[in-house]
């Protein structure tokens, strides 16, 4: 068998391994399709300073799912310096760190299959074209040549920046704060600097100024100021309510469609069941709870947290199930979502540290930090840049952008895949889909042709799946997605259906 994989970042590193596990025993060979220099860290776990880190406890982030103590046992070996660290709940490792263990995993995982009688080839040029040749594929090069196997799985990264307020060129603006330690060196100590976003990312911005002994004021700016939620302590629990199999009898039944309002009711039971007050629930759904005052709340409600925390119940249950009833609201439902609810999803299933939130909060008690809601605007002034928030006028010095597109303003394609995007769509072997990436079949990851089939040769992972499975966010997705498409390569049945996984999912 002869598996393409084009792309050769962190979708790709969790996708080698779950063939690994699943194709080990077979003849296979393997062609990774990467113009960059390097392997498997992709952007995300470059180097960069050590208070920049992961989004989840070390145990969450195992490339192995049937060994959750993976890459926590890893991550807690004598560093250069003969230091041993812990990794906890409530610590987590340096993104740098993590990419070493993509990296060294990577390796001995490769190592293994070649001395399997894999045949594993790095092709280092970019993709720009990909369709199916009988019941093969087909990827061409960029300068002339292709690539002809049995399966090609798409797994290119993250779209190019995005930049709100079309500030691109500006000497004073910033794209991306990562890697922080080159990104915002230039960055005067004394400058005032307004931050695009209230997320993990805009919070790493935060940290990275204050790492670098930043002294002038940070203001982080978005339209509804909701900052990344406070992580909770990790408790006891399991969902009673809304569950895959719940979900996926309900789908399976004549009933008619699958509306939003019936997934909510089914999250709201849940969240009762596990101990919610009806206020709770209120608090953590309302937008006029935001920014420094919603922070002091969430940090002195995971003080209270009961041996069930039904938030965490609650939303590991929307995690675990939402690749299933997402793709069956209606697209009126799907909309009404992302307008709603789309900003506190991504608050939650993205939480930040406790000591994080702490140290945010002492910058505001300190006066140097802010956060402002009702965004309308950035614009180039005679020095600097003119901030407009809810009729608020303010100058800064320094602009950085921290923000993520929602998915209707999300790019038609990741960078440098542009072409590869139209060769798919202009040749009738895929379809974009209203939300982002393009259609694929949601038990397999297979891309749908332009009348709704699916391609057995052609495959997604990651952002290009990001319209189908609403929420690609993070190595736990990512490795189930993975394990769903190494199944569905073994099997090679159009209908495969995708592993469960809920130990790798808890929060």
């Amino acid at each position: 068998m002869r598996i393409c994989l084009v792309g050769g970042g962190t979708a790709a590193a969790c996708l080698v391994m779950a063939l690994a596990r699943t194709l080990g025993s077979r003849d296979v060979d393997l062609v990774i399709v990467e113009p960059s220099d390097r392997l498997w860290r992709g952007s995300a776990y470059r180097m960069d300073r050590d208070e920049i880190v992961v989004n989840a406890p070390a145990a969450m982030m195992t490339l192995v799912p049937d060994d959750p103590g993976h890459a926590q046992r890893w991550l807690a070996r004598e560093d250069g310096h003969g230091a041993r660290h812990s990794w906890t709940q409530e610590v987590f490792p340096p993104r740098h760190a993590y990419g070493r263990y993509l990296e060294e995993s990577l390796s001995q995982t490769l190592d293994g299959l070649t001395a399997a009688d894999w045949r594993v080839t790095w092709v280092r040029r970019r993709a720009v074209s990909a369709a199916p040749d009988g019941d093969k594929a087909v990827v061409g090069l960029n300068g002339g040549g292709s690539i002809r196997c049995d399966h090609a799985v798409l797994c290119v990264g993250n779209p190019s920046r995005y930049d709100p307020c079309e500030l691109a060129g500006h000497p004073s603006y910033i794209p991306s704060p990562y890697p922080v330690a080159s990104a915002l060196g230039g960055v005067r100590p004394s400058a005032s600097v307004a931050v695009i976003g209230c997320g993990l990312t805009a919070v790493d911005a935060v940290l990275g100024l204050r790492a670098k002994r930043h002294q002038g004021p940070i203001t982080l700016l978005s339209r509804d100021g909701i900052l990344a939620a406070v992580r909770r302590p990790q408790q006891a629990g399991q969902p009673a309510v809304l569950t895959p199999h719940a979900v996926r009898k309900r789908l399976e039944s004549p009933s008619p469609p699958l509306r939003w309002q019936e997934v909510a009711a089914m999250a709201r039971k849940e969240a009762l069941l596990a101990g919610a007050a009806p206020g709770q629930i209120a608090a953590e759904l309302s937008l006029a709870d935001w920014g420094v005052g919603r922070l002091h709340r969430q940090l002195a409600d995971r003080k209270h947290a009961q041996d069930i925390d039904w938030l965490q119940v609650t939303t590991w249950a929307l995690i675990t199930t939402v690749h299933d009833w997402w793709p069956a609201l209606p697209p009126g439902d799907r909309r009404k979502f992302l307008s709603r609810y789309h900003r506190l999803w991504a608050s939650f299933t993205s939480p930040m540290p406790a000591a994080t939130a702490q140290t945010l909060l002492e910058m505001a008690d300190s006066g140097q930090l802010q956060i402002l809601r009702g965004l309308e605007d950035v614009t180039p002034a005679k020095q600097g840049f003119t901030v407009t928030a809810h009729d608020r006028m303010m100058a800064a010095d320094v602009v950085i952008c921290a923000a993520t597109a929602t998915p209707a303003a999300r790019p038609a394609a990741p960078a440098g895949a542009h072409e590869l995007m139209d060769s798919l769509t202009d040749n009738g072997c895929a379809q974009r889909h209203p939300d982002g990436g393009l259609r694929v079949e949601p038990e397999t990851g297979r891309l749908l042709d332009r009348t709704g089939r699916p391609q057995q040769s052609l495959l997604a992972l990651g952002y290009l799946t990001s319209g189908t499975y609403y929420y690609m966010s993070g190595i736990p997705m990512l490795v189930w997605r993975s394990e769903a498409i190494a199944t569905a390569l073994a099997t090679a049945s159009p209908t495969s259906a995708a592993p469960a996984s809920p130990n790798l999912l808890a929060p």
